[in-house]
């Protein structure tokens, strides 16, 4: 096989390992393999990287938004494909994204394997949900608290979710309500709930420095804190 046909190949590699080739493009590189032990060695060796991905991050559980978010994506690009007709999705056939490519050097080669890696990083963070997700946890004082109380605030980007567990319930007649502070600012509302022990919307943006208190309101809440906050939360 010519030196061309082993750079192509080789350049290939990397959408090879992650699986992101078309079945015909991935049965050529499958078979040039088979009589390549160049290009098998280095297919060890993006492999072994892109296996080790997973557990090199943190394991945290998708947000519930996250698949409406991806449904409303989906549904919206099949919206298109039908307004478009029925040959829309089929695109006539293209040269190999790797066929007008210049050759190599090997500090590019292992620049372009970076750039694999880093793909790979960020498949496996929006796949598990953890794109810029923190958990902080949240000072909890009161009277009526138990030992068993806790609460924990997650932000993934500028939205939030109180997370609480063993949280006493209001007086007859009263709420909790959430808030959030930006800096010097009075507390704005940002929804009211009766969890006991789960995890609540905060209502509006977060961002980073913002304060998300929790009170205890009369009826069905306020506009403005009536009583000191018993749930402070630094995001």
């Amino acid at each position: 096989m010519s030196g061309l046909d082993h750079r192509e190949f080789s350049e290939a590699l990397g959408a090879y390992a992650l699986e992101a080739l078309p079945e015909e493009e991935n049965a050529r590189v499958r078979e040039h393999l088979a009589g390549c032990r160049e290009c098998r060695a280095e297919l060890e060796w993006l492999r072994a990287s892109v296996d080790a991905l997973p557990a090199s991050v943190p394991q945290i559980e998708p947000p519930p938004e996250l698949k409406a978010r991806v449904m409303q994506t989906v549904e919206a690009d099949a919206e298109l494909l039908r307004a478009a007709g029925e040959r829309a999705d089929r695109p006539e056939r293209r040269r190999r994204w790797w066929s007008a490519a210049p050759a190599f050097t090997t500090p590019v080669r292992i620049a372009a394997a970076a750039g694999v890696a880093v793909i790979a990083v960020l498949v496996v963070l929006i796949s598990g949900g953890g794109l810029g997700t923190r958990t902080i946890q949240a000072q909890v004082t009161g009277p009526a608290l138990t030992a068993g109380t806790r609460a924990s605030l997650r932000v993934s980007g500028a939205h939030a979710q109180l997370v609480v567990a063993g949280l006493p319930a209001p007086p007859a007649n009263h709420v909790d309500e959430l808030w959030v502070q930006r800096g010097s600012t009075a507390p704005a509302p940002a929804g009211t709930f009766v969890v006991r022990t789960g995890s609540v919307e905060v209502t509006g943006a977060v961002r980073s420095g913002d304060q998300v208190l929790v009170t205890v309101e009369p009826g069905r809440g306020s506009s403005a804190p009536t009583t000191a906050p018993f749930i402070v939360a630094k995001a």
